[in-house]
């Protein structure tokens, strides 16, 4: 009967989705609408059964079952349930805001999201498939939120679009399962979109907009504060590129050297608001957890600028470069090094093949370039892991890809090849 009542809201909500607003104006057909939602789900499904059943990472399992603790306490006593985290208040205050262990803000992440899951278990009952699949359907807005940007910019590239907003192979497998990686992309996503619409000109002053913007934010605050970091410069860079009348690369160029300079002056203070600090101890709160299996070594990192100068290169590489084809002989990490070069690829035919005759970059895409290198260098500077840096970069892949393929000049590209054929 379980099973029964989960296939039939299932259905319900395969068919529902073509009908609710935002989902409708994105300019798919109802039909493909639900063939990318299904594909979503199918995806969801089999990246789930993977993680239950063959893969080391066991925090998806892990996650699943403190949601049926949780939910055991909604049942019995609610309301310990939705004051249980005055202890933690208690304990850790509200200081430390940026700490990854012994800070409220910290835990905060965590109880969250188990009881999120505890929510819904109401429906599933704690069924780890059950839960993947209706937060798939959630992290579809997503999805769909990127395509709508990215389809009023280049409405010629439907499919290379449809490709790169959906078709992801390391972005569909770290947004299946209930972890903050998927709650971070839906609520980016929504906080793009509403940004593109004031970039473009267009209404975005409409009270649910400013609402989705207000609790999209505030949960990219309680689950991954640091995000923001990367965010609002991003946003910053943006808004200038749209108001100042300089060329963009100078706009870009300008803007980080204020941001650099903002951010060591903030290491100057002894508040929780001490940037260099807080990523220095981030990396070692990283270095500190147990060696997995494709840890990788790092360089010692001081908050200083010496010290942030010297460690760049090293940042890069592992944000944008690793892992190596030949790195690791585990499976898993080979397939990611194969997307990852596939991307690198990308990027080089890019800088060879671009469409020539585009003079001005739509100022959208400067504020995803700058939100994608912030947060390579969040990535590249404090975790030593190359499973965790394929995660944590898994969502904004979607900012660089997307771009690219519409600007590639495809058919400069393709008669490179064609003498050689004529030849033959």
């Amino acid at each position: 009967m379980e099973y029964f009542l989960f296939s039939f809201c299932l259905l319900l909500i395969i068919w529902g989705c073509p009908k609710i607003g935002f989902i409708k104006r994105s300019g798919l057909s109802a039909k493909e609408i639900r063939s990318l939602l299904f594909f979503k789900i199918i995806t969801g499904l089999l990246f789930a059964y993977y993680f239950k059943n063959l893969s080391g990472n066991h925090d998806y399992n892990i996650m699943n079952e403190e949601g049926i603790i949780h939910y055991k306490l909604l049942i019995s006593n609610p309301s310990h349930f939705f004051n249980d985290l005055s202890s933690d208040i208690q304990q850790y205050g509200f200081r430390r805001l940026f700490e990854t262990s012994n800070s409220f803000w910290a835990y905060l992440r965590f109880t969250l999201l188990y009881k999120f899951i505890a929510i819904l278990n109401l429906l599933t009952h704690g069924n780890f498939y059950f839960n993947t699949a209706i937060f798939c359907s959630l992290v579809f807005f997503g999805h769909v939120a990127f395509f709508r940007i990215y389809y009023s910019i280049y409405k010629a590239h439907k499919w290379k679009i449809l490709f790169a907003c959906f078709c992801l192979p390391s972005l569909l497998l770290y947004t299946a399962c209930i972890h903050k990686d998927g709650i971070i992309f839906l609520c980016v996503g929504m906080i793009s979109y509403i940004f593109y619409r004031f970039l473009s000109g267009l209404n975005y002053k409409k009270w649910y907009y400013l609402l989705i913007v207000f609790f999209s934010m505030l949960l990219v605050f309680l689950f991954r504060n640091y995000v923001l970091v990367a965010l609002l410069p991003a946003m910053f860079v943006g808004v200038a590129g749209v108001s100042l009348k300089w060329k963009q690369r100078y706009i870009f160029i300008g803007c980080y050297l204020v941001f650099i300079v903002a951010f060591f002056i903030t290491g100057i203070t002894t508040s929780s608001f001490n940037l260099p600090a807080a990523v220095v101890q981030r990396k070692a709160d990283f270095a500190s957890l147990e060696q997995g299996s494709t840890s990788i070594s790092m360089n010692d990192l001081q908050p200083t600028i010496t010290s942030f100068t010297k460690n760049l290169p090293q940042a890069i590489d592992h944000s944008l470069l690793r892992p190596y084809l030949w790195e690791f002989s585990r499976p898993s990490v080979l397939l990611t090094a194969f997307e990852l070069l596939f991307y690198q690829l990308l990027i080089v035919l890019f800088i060879l093949y671009h469409k020539k005759e585009q003079k001005q970059i739509h100022p959208f895409n400067i504020f995803g370039l700058a939100l994608f290198f912030n947060m390579m260098l969040i990535i590249g500077y404090t975790i030593p892991n190359i499973g965790a840096i394929v995660r944590y970069r898994s969502i904004y892949w979607i900012l660089i890809v997307c771009p690219i393929l519409c600007n590639i000049d495809w058919n400069r590209l393709r008669s490179v090849f064609r003498p050689k054929a004529n030849a033959v």
